[in-house]
């Protein structure tokens, strides 16, 4: 019995662990490389992002490594302040058992699940002072094992003038718990500065986030968004020592519809995608 494995890449089971809560949600942020930390409409990082987003629903559909698949509903309403409800799921079905031992047929099959649901708060203190606060209820699934899970997601943003926003982000303050044991999810924070060229309709993000999965290292994101008539073309890059992957996409209004599409390129894994539609209220 102790020679046989789960057979799964590396980025699989990354993936499927306590990291899958970080992935991203939504073509705009994986579009971004999940950055804009500051004055941005990517709510993935920092929640106070909320209040530069329209009220209405937007539904995912999600391509990931390794033919993981999944998708995500969102819902976001406003009084005097924000609210937002997400349901957000991957699965990989049919995966091979196999004995460390290569072998033509494998010994099972299994699949993955990953549920997340987020219940998110946002408001104004000032006319340029933003914070969010977003709570995550967390499910994965994996073989035999299973494990559940909470965490919160905290941020500020900053406009020092009509051009230059700041913002702070900490999050994954939580646990997951399986059988056996609970463990901390692996803390990010990040700081970010936004700065927009209005003659060019352009912004452009930058950000410097520390994760512990990279053993403690900083990681190093950035993301332009240009308007353009009815679109909005989006392009990022992020950086560690791990890894290095360029993003982009785009944007397309057309009345009360906003289309999305985002994709980033990986030189070993692959192109993970996410198609977005939303309809403003």
């Amino acid at each position: 019995m102790n020679k046989f494995i789960a057979i799964l890449c590396i980025n699989l089971i990354f993936t499927f662990g306590v990291e899958s809560i970080s992935l991203p949600h939504n073509a705009i942020e994986i579009a971004s490389s999940n950055s804009g930390v500051a004055n941005s409409r990517n709510i993935g990082f920092n929640f106070s992002n909320i209040s530069n987003t329209s009220k209405g629903y937007k539904v995912s559909s999600i391509n990931w490594y390794q033919n993981i698949k999944g998708g995500n509903i969102e819902f976001h309403w406003a009084n005097q302040n924000n609210h937002y409800l997400s349901i957000f799921n991957l699965t990989a079905d049919d995966i091979d058992l196999r004995y460390i031992t290569p072998s033509e047929n494998p010994i099972d099959v299994f699949s993955v699940h990953h549920l997340l649901i987020s219940y998110g708060y946002g408001t104004k203190l000032k006319e340029n002072i933003r914070i969010g606060l977003k709570t995550n209820l967390v499910y994965n699934q994996l073989f035999t094992s299973e494990s559940t899970g909470y965490n919160f997601d905290f941020g500020i943003s900053y406009d020092y003038n009509k051009d230059l926003s700041f913002g702070i982000a900490l999050n994954n303050l939580g646990l997951e718990k399986t059988k056996n044991e609970s463990i901390n999810y692996p803390l990010e924070a990040a700081i970010g500065a936004s700065y927009s060229i209005q003659s060019l309709k352009s912004t452009l993000h930058t950000d410097i986030m520390y994760h512990e999965s990279l053993l403690n290292d900083l990681a190093f994101k950035i993301s332009t968004e240009t308007e353009f008539l009815n679109f909005n073309f989006i392009t990022g890059f992020y950086n560690s020592n791990e890894k290095s992957e360029f993003s982009c996409g785009l944007s397309f209004q057309y009345r009360d519809f906003q289309f999305d599409y985002g994709i980033s390129f990986h030189q070993a894994l692959g192109s993970p995608y996410i198609f977005s539609l939303k309809y403003d209220i």
